[in-house]
């Protein structure tokens, strides 16, 4: 598949699958975003029972709706912006755009209708203010444990270092701090 038709299929199911599965949940309405659920409400499962989710399960479902299609995705965030606990943390999602694009980023779209791969600055959080040397870091999983720098930091269990990850700062303060 060429890069484009990764993105375009991307973007399509994240414009398509919260009417899906909020119908397959047994609800009249899409699945919507709603704060603070993580970690009672962020597995797909719940999401989809439930009818809504924060920024975690939101992009736990979009993850694996991608997966199923062949799609590479991955989990990505801060567990604590300008590296405070009290400031919150954030998760979306990072897609595999392939060879020449590498790793794009977009929100489910409850949490972030209207964004683009094409487009960083189109995200609520990809600016200077969240960037640009504030302490904030910004990790994605990985899937495999071969040339693993680092563990995904769990802002809701942050004794967990299981979940293998890799660190992205340097990425999303270069193409952020541009916003």
């Amino acid at each position: 598949a060429s890069n484009a038709t990764l993105a375009e299929a991307a973007v399509f199911v994240n414009s398509r699958v919260w009417k899906l599965m909020g119908k397959l949940g047994g609800h009249a309405s899409p699945i919507v975003f709603k704060s603070e659920q993580t970690p009672l409400i962020y597995d797909p499962l719940s999401t989809i029972l439930f009818g809504y989710a924060s920024c975690t399960g939101v992009s736990l479902l979009l993850i694996d709706a991608l997966r199923t299609l062949g799609i590479p995705a991955r989990l990505a965030g801060t567990p604590a912006w300008h590296g405070q606990r009290e400031g919150g943390n954030h998760n979306w999602v990072e897609v595999y755009l392939g060879e020449s694009r590498g790793w794009g980023f977009v929100e489910g779209a409850p949490a972030g209708a209207g964004e683009t791969f094409d487009n960083p600055c189109d995200k609520w959080f990809c600016n200077a203010a969240h960037f640009n040397g504030s302490g904030t870091r910004v990790f994605a999983t990985k899937y495999d444990r071969d040339g693993a720098n680092a563990y995904f930091p769990m802002a809701w269990e942050p004794s967990n270092h299981d979940v293998v990850g890799v660190e992205r700062t340097a990425f999303y303060e270069s193409v952020c701090n541009r916003c």
